[in-house]
């Protein structure tokens, strides 16, 4: 049943049955629209999601599935889905995104979202914030990095003596591979899906990955970058450890030079890792998670594992 709720009525969709295109273009007109709302991407990520829908799709909610010991379900955060929640062609307020929490199915007794904006008026709802950092890159690239920390450039100097090579010619494969070798955030299960992304991104002409390497060429840090709405986002940071963390700053200042002057704000997207932004004197962002759980006695518990 459709619920209502101040003239917004939001009813549950299947996702068989989600009008792809409509869904695609409230995302991309959404005022919190990103890459990680649209149908191709939510597919990569999940291997079940549904979505919630309000009127002819002018906002729409993803609720990204998956199955509890005991058989119960939950809505979780899948990995490379850092933001996600409402995206909507209205004002995105915290009355309409109550109306969508309260209008996910009480079969899912477990609850984990992470908006892609700051909700912190949802008093009657399990909301905690957490930071993310951006970077404007409108001025010029000598002035952003007039800003950069001492620390940074110390950090860069070290790579300009290393002789390291600069390569943007890194296939997914290896990038991948890299990533589950050296990240403690990869999930070897993921491996594919990581690789269906980065090739989409690539196909779609919104993507592309930078690397360096020593002069033998050894791959010591890498990243995957995309473009949407106005940001580019990095996607896979990572570095092979030790003063290779300093490759992968390099790596994301030639970015950042690459990019500098333009209308484009750098998404450094932390919960990914790897990355400092606050010694690019990146802008630290408030966003809001959704975190309930509704079980009783000992499932309760048993759900958190």
């Amino acid at each position: 049943m459709p619920v209502i709720h101040q003239d917004m009525e939001v009813r549950l969709v299947k996702r068989e049955d989600i009008d792809k295109l409509k869904w695609d273009s409230c995302v991309h007109y959404s005022n919190t629209g990103n890459l990680f709302g649209y149908t191709w991407y939510l597919d990569q990520v999940a291997k079940e999601w549904d979505g919630l829908v309000e009127g002819d799709y002018e906002s729409v909610f993803p609720l990204m599935k998956k199955e509890l010991r005991g058989s119960e379900m939950a809505l979780h955060v899948p990995d490379l889905l850092p933001k996600s929640g409402l995206y909507s062609v209205n004002i995105p307020s915290s009355v309409r995104v109550k109306a969508f929490l309260n209008a996910i199915p009480e079969d899912y007794k477990v609850r984990e979202i992470n908006f892609s904006k700051s909700f912190p008026s949802l008093s009657d709802h399990d909301i905690t914030q957490w930071k993310d950092y951006q970077l404007v890159l409108r001025d010029p690239y000598d002035l952003i990095l007039g800003k950069y920390t001492d620390e940074l450039r110390a950090g860069m100097e070290v790579i300009h003596r290393s002789n390291l090579i600069a390569d943007g010619g890194v296939k997914p494969e290896e990038l991948v591979d890299f990533y589950m070798k050296y990240d403690s955030h990869a999930v070897e299960s993921k491996k594919h899906a990581y690789l269906r992304i980065i090739y989409n991104l690539l196909h779609r002409g919104i993507g592309f990955i930078s690397g360096m390497r020593t002069e033998k060429g050894e791959l010591v840090a890498a990243d995957c970058f995309a473009f949407s709405h106005g940001k580019v986002v990095s996607l896979i940071p990572v570095h092979s450890g030790g003063d290779n963390k300093f490759a992968l700053w390099k790596l994301t200042d030639m970015m950042i030079q690459t990019q500098s002057g333009k209308p484009i704000i750098l998404d450094f997207n932390t919960r990914m890792g790897n990355i400092r932004p606050e010694i690019f004197n990146a802008e630290s962002m408030l966003y809001s998670t959704y975190k309930e759980n509704h079980l009783k006695g000992w499932k309760k518990w048993w759900a958190q594992f």
